[in-house]
């Protein structure tokens, strides 16, 4: 073990030294570790599995038709609109369960989404406060970060949905969509950095850590379609309700440790061109909040 972790030590240090910035990716890696980026991106996933509940909740009521004809049920609803449709697939066959007025199941979900989505945007701004090395400031217009929040969701939803109609219609010729959507989601990131707590001062210096949470994106995409999907229509034969959970779980937990990495690597990219420690410039610079 001791020679497999030396040869591992310096296989690392060729390759930072050779391949055109894996020093730095390798500097935010390292500086993730060091602030717990595992235990953020946990507590982002919690939040985003809380958001999860009351989405599915108003998701079931306005789409609860399609849901109604789709036979296939979870595995194929994952497969061609993400995981999060499956959510949504699940709290439909939920709400056709309980006996409870659909009304006040609506009602309270939409309560419960302006809550949950709150939760997770705070937790988002004391993400980025770590990562660039900033005070976190107090959230001054909630109501436009709840609606901001659930509109960029929807609007990834409608950017998946596209790319599952060119995957069935065009065929290999989908790959022009995946590329669309790749440059769809890293706007979206984008936007959401310049919002949150940062240094940076152009839009430009964000745009690696923008890059690496479309295209890791699209990567779990990848996995939900061989992957999680099939591991959900499983899930629920064996374990039930508690198996979805688990599989929702681990993989709102790498697209959250995706969020985290792209704040890190922007941060460390952009201390490493201007030569500013993060500890002396917190102490001037103010977080920014949507």
């Amino acid at each position: 073990m001791a020679a497999l972790m030396q040869r591992a030590d310096e296989l690392t240090a060729t390759v930072r030294k050779s391949v055109p910035g894996a020093d730095a990716g390798f500097e935010a890696f390292q500086r993730e570790l060091t602030y717990g980026g595992g235990l953020i991106a946990g507590g982002l996933a919690y939040r985003l599995f809380l958001w999860l509940l009351p989405i599915g909740l108003v998701g079931a009521q306005s789409f609860g038709i399609w849901f109604d004809a789709n036979e296939d049920g979870l595995e194929k609803a994952a497969k061609e609109f993400g995981i999060g449709a499956a959510a949504i697939s699940s709290a439909a066959n939920a709400v056709e369960a309980s006996q409870t007025n659909r009304t006040l199941l609506f009602a309270t979900g939409v309560v419960l989404l302006a809550w949950f989505s709150l939760g997770f945007v705070r937790a988002l701004q004391v993400a980025y406060s770590l990562a660039w090395g900033v005070p976190r400031q107090k959230l001054r217009k909630p109501l436009y970060a709840v609606v901001l929040f659930n509109g960029l969701f929807i609007m990834l939803a409608t950017a998946g949905v596209g790319l599952a109609w060119l995957r069935a219609h065009l065929g290999l010729f989908g790959m022009l969509g995946v590329l669309v959507t790749v440059a769809y989601q890293t706007a979206i990131a984008l936007l959401v950095m310049w919002l949150l707590p940062r240094r940076a001062e152009r839009w430009q210096e964000l745009l690696p850590g923008a890059l690496l949470v479309a295209v890791g994106a699209q990567l779990v995409n990848v996995a939900v379609v061989f992957y999680f999907a099939p591991k959900i229509g499983r899930s629920t034969e064996l374990y039930g309700t508690l198996g979805t959970a688990a599989v929702l779980l681990v993989w709102l937990y790498i697209l959250a440790r995706l969020i985290t990495s792209g704040a890190f690597l922007n941060a460390t990219l952009w201390e490493r061109r201007y030569g500013v420690p993060a500890k002396e410039s917190a102490r001037s610079a103010s977080g920014r909040a949507p």
